[in-house]
């Protein structure tokens, strides 16, 4: 009995699918372990030696795996590409800049595309806070490298320097990982090279700051956790810090975490030097140095003037909470956003409330400014705890964005009158992510379908739920009529 055509496809996809998850978790399996000299274990055995530190299994981590997993290489001019995030309801609002801080941390591992300029008009920082954090992150890169090959000076050197850069650069960090993860490092080799007094004051700036940093035991030894926990503050953390800004309605950052819209009292934290940083989109941030004592609270103030050239900036986010998700044309707020950013691809994260208050529902969209059409389309729930919320984000978002930034999106004037009038019958429905079958050339014909998947499974480890449909020359191809990629996360 012959096999439908449509059973074939699916066998094909099935097949390609798996083969391009089992190659994906070869290459995790091939990364090398560092194991000191003196040890005759094999990489897959667990060291007992605590006079060494520990060896990293996973030394780049998953962003790291995603650029050494990717099967092709983007070519021509690089595309830009930013994502903002916006509340749909009230009360959403630090989760919502948390989970666009994590959206944009995972766009700078897609190659060929160019976010900085408008990350630079979006948080206000100077132009020398870009060099100084890439400089932070070679010098975090090389000290990791120091310390794993037992060379302690210069590790210690080199993670010290990487400490300062990210301090100096601290309004332009949004993601605090590396910074936390420096100061592990730092407080291992200090640890190993017999500087107590100084490995502890590290670790404490850790608890202090980023009490959800910990140390992995798979990557510091039983010495250097013990030395951790030694520098763990006494008591339940009792310090509050009241964050006011000029205008209200800032974001208010304290140790790198978003935690509201000013005026805020954020609470429950231990004593010691804080930072608190005070941001409005297109603004000039503030940046304060902040020491709070024992269940005593202190204010910061800020002073917010935003920047001539992203005036209306936040009236136009503010506005996304009403804007159509079909489709974006110049004058409305999701176009000038992108218009103010200078981008030719705009993401947007919005975050509504999940099924209970330890969680949030996400929904991702992208657009192609010059068509307005919409390219990608996804949705999934994350957890809200500090230190998940981020990597869950980043698992969500980074294979949809590396098929928005793949995608073509061409049309002549009859496709895209065609397109608006498909998109406004859409938009009278309410969102659902299941689709039609596909209404042109089957999507397994398509060359840039199979990079997109191999991308994503092999590189992302975002499982596609449903169909995946890429926007190509001519007639749009995919399983939604205007030719989006749609994901299930």
């Amino acid at each position: 009995m012959s096999e439908s055509p449509f059973a074939t496809r699916t066998l094909v996809l099935v097949a390609c699918v798996l083969a391009a998850s089992f190659v994906g978790v070869s290459r995790v399996e091939a990364q090398p372990r560092r194991v000191d000299t003196d040890e005759a274990a094999s990489a897959d055995t667990e060291t007992t030696d605590t006079e060494a530190p520990a060896a990293d299994e996973d030394e780049g981590g998953p962003a790291t795996q995603r650029r050494a997993a990717q099967t092709s290489q983007p070519t021509g001019d690089p595309v830009r590409v930013y994502v903002v995030a916006v509340p749909m309801e009230e009360g959403l609002e630090a989760a919502a800049q948390r989970a666009g801080a994590a959206a944009r941390a995972s766009l700078r591992e897609i190659p060929n595309v160019e976010w900085q300029a408008a990350d630079r008009l979006f948080l206000g920082y100077d132009e020398s806070a870009v060099p100084t954090l890439a400089r932070a992150r070679e010098r975090l890169e090389a000290g990791r490298e120091a310390y794993l090959n037992l060379e302690l000076v210069q590790a210690i050197d080199s993670l010290t320097a990487s400490v300062a850069d990210f301090d100096a650069a601290a309004a332009a960090l949004e993601d605090p990982n590396d910074l936390g993860q420096a100061l592990l490092f730092l407080g291992a080799s200090l640890a190993f090279e017999g500087r107590t007094r100084d490995a502890t004051r590290v670790f404490a700036r850790l608890h202090v700051q980023m009490p959800h940093v910990q140390p992995d035991p798979n990557l510091f030894n039983p010495d250097v956790i013990a030395r951790f926990e030694a520098a763990r503050p006494r008591g339940a953390p009792s310090a509050s810090i009241v964050v006011e800004s000029d205008p209200p309605g800032a974001i208010a950052y304290v140790d790198f975490l978003a935690r509201g819209v000013t005026p805020i009292t954020v609470t429950g934290l231990h004593p010691g030097d804080h930072i608190v940083r005070v941001t409005r989109a297109g603004a000039i941030p503030s940046v304060q140095p902040t020491t709070v004592a024992a269940r005593r609270s202190v204010t910061s103030s800020a002073m917010l003037v935003d920047e001539d050239a992203t005036t209306g900036l936040v009236d136009s986010i503010a506005r996304i909470r009403e804007a159509d998700a079909g489709s974006i044309s110049p004058g409305t707020p999701i176009h000038d956003v992108a218009t103010l950013l200078g981008v030719e691809r705009i993401g947007v994260i919005r975050a509504s409330a999940g099924e209970n208050a330890d969680s949030v529902q996400l929904e991702l969209l992208v657009f192609d400014v010059a068509t307005g059409r919409r390219l990608v389309r996804g949705a999934g729930a994350a957890p809200v705890a500090v230190g998940e919320l981020e990597p869950a984000v980043d698992r969500l978002v980074s294979g949809a964005l590396q098929a928005a930034v793949r995608a073509q999106s061409t049309e002549t004037e009859a496709e895209a009158a065609e397109r608006r009038r498909r998109e406004q019958q859409e938009s009278e429905l309410p969102p659902v992510l299941e689709q039609p079958p596909p209404a042109g050339p089957s999507i397994f014909e398509d060359p840039i379908f199979w990079i997109v998947v191999g991308g994503v499974v092999v590189a992302a480890g975002v499982g596609v739920g449903i169909g995946v449909g890429v926007s190509s020359q001519g007639p749009p191809l995919g399983q939604t009529q205007q030719g989006t990629v749609v994901f299930e996360f």
